[in-house]
């Protein structure tokens, strides 16, 4: 009887011991653009593999701080952070591709007839500031149009986007494909929409972490490869997915599930499709650098390969139908 109770206590004990507490920075407020996350909290994925996650909100800029001191294990937001802050000597590195390219876009009025980059001449384009992704994806959207900042007017107007469009403050704004352009259509206002994918090849938001964090590579390899589950899940049944972030999102409405829906267009890409969800294509890695570089924006002489790492993800998690699975 106690040889039996003993064995109890090591097996419970044991039990304990797998269970792993993970902190998590969610880049943005709470809202269903993080549904993989939620989903995976909710749906059990993230303990199955004995990881209790924490998640904090916050803008990056206030969460890499945390990251840096050891307060985060783990970060959701821009590669292009991590080209610029790794450049400047924190030791950060991206593990899983969230969105397999920027979300940023242009959009305007459908009166005022910009459909392509060349449109941008003379026009006055509003951007939240000289800074981050939007930014990095208007300089790459002008050099393909043969354009120098000069042949336009950038006018800094903070994350009021969508009213300054509505209010004609300015002709065209750069902000996410899968927010204002949604929140205008909604109201009914018709609009011509450039995504910066095509022209900023950089990979877009994924999860970030620390050289500190990743020397434990069975701690990551559980995160990271959870994270791919989920996001399968919330492919698979996004339904699901958006009704898994009602516990963190609050009066979560309806019309955010076409938040969800056109984020999700992001996730996949040919290179994904070959090797599986969560993985990043090197060569996004290499031009996003060469463009942070070209523009100014980066000095350094590492590499590509410094950056990212795809050796914690597991390959070939892809998305199963019913029939499938």
């Amino acid at each position: 009887m106690k040889k039996l109770v003993v064995l109890l206590a090591v097996l419970l004990s044991l039990g304990m011991a797998q269970t792993q507490k993970v902190r998590v920075g969610l880049g943005y407020l709470p809202d269903v653009q993080f549904a993989p996350f939620y989903a995976g909290v909710v749906e059990g994925l993230y303990a199955r593999r004995g990881l209790e996650v924490e998640f904090q909100h916050g803008f990056a800029s206030e969460l890499y701080p945390l990251l840096a001191q050891g307060r985060l294990d783990f970060v959701v937001a821009d590669a292009e952070d991590v080209i610029a802050l790794r450049a400047q000597g924190t030791p950060l590195k991206y593990v899983l591709a969230l969105y397999q390219s920027v979300p940023n876009a242009l959009f305007s009025r459908a009166e005022k007839n910009i459909t392509s980059v060349r449109d941008l001449k003379g026009k006055t384009i509003g951007i939240p500031g000289l800074f981050g992704t939007s930014y990095t994806s208007l300089q790459a959207m002008l050099r393909a149009a043969g354009l120098r900042e000069s042949d336009v007017k950038i006018e800094q107007i903070g994350f009021t986007q969508a009213e300054a469009i509505v209010t004609g403050r300015v002709d065209v704004a750069i902000g996410f494909i899968n927010n204002e352009p949604i929140v205008l259509e909604a109201r009914g206002i018709k609009l011509n929409v450039i995504p910066a994918g095509p022209y900023n090849l950089s990979p877009g938001v994924g999860v970030i972490s620390t050289d500190r964090v990743l020397e434990n590579a069975e701690l990551a390899r559980r995160f990271v490869q959870a994270t791919q589950e989920a996001m399968a899940l919330t492919l698979r049944e996004p339904r699901k997915a958006f009704e898994a972030s009602r516990k963190y999102v609050q009066n979560l409405g309806e019309d955010r599930l076409r938040v969800l829906e056109v984020s999700l267009r992001l996730y996949q890409s040919p290179y994904t499709r070959q090797n599986g969800l969560g993985f990043s294509n090197p060569q996004g890695w290499q031009s996003g650098l060469n463009l942070l570089k070209q523009t100014g924006r980066v000095r350094t002489d590492l590499p590509a390969t410094a950056f990212y790492t795809n050796e914690f993800l597991q390959r070939g998690v892809q998305v199963q139908t019913t029939a499938q699975r």
